[in-house]
């Protein structure tokens, strides 16, 4: 699982929802780091930060789900910022609680 969140108690806060339920994690602060990381393995399961300091994360996005990755993106901005190329990305408005976002990494690694 890899949450991808330069916003870092964000970060931890929905870093400990999933390990609260058994979930192993990656954090990534930047899109660099987050790079880095699927380089070496792809995440069954990844939440996105839609704009980060070093960029928008709809590349990124995209190279997940072409692996097999399910994804989704946490965004302040409204709906409308994720182009509709992207619709294969279950979205939340932040704040999104860390219980809601930890229950559809759960649903989301269920599915076969």
């Amino acid at each position: 699982m890899l949450v991808v969140e330069d916003g870092i108690l964000v970060a931890m806060a929905i870093e400990d929802a999933l390990i609260d339920r058994g979930i192993e994690v990656a954090v990534a602060t930047n899109l660099a780091t987050a790079e880095a990381l699927i380089a070496a393995r792809t995440p069954d399961a990844a939440l996105l930060d839609l704009q980060l300091p070093d960029g928008l994360t709809l590349d990124l996005a995209r190279a997940l789900h072409e692996r097999g990755c399910a994804v989704a993106f946490s965004s302040a901005f409204d709906a409308d910022a994720v182009p509709a190329s992207h619709g294969f990305a279950a979205q939340f408005r932040k704040p999104a609680s860390p219980d809601l976002l930890g229950d559809w990494v759960v649903a989301s690694l269920q599915r076969p």
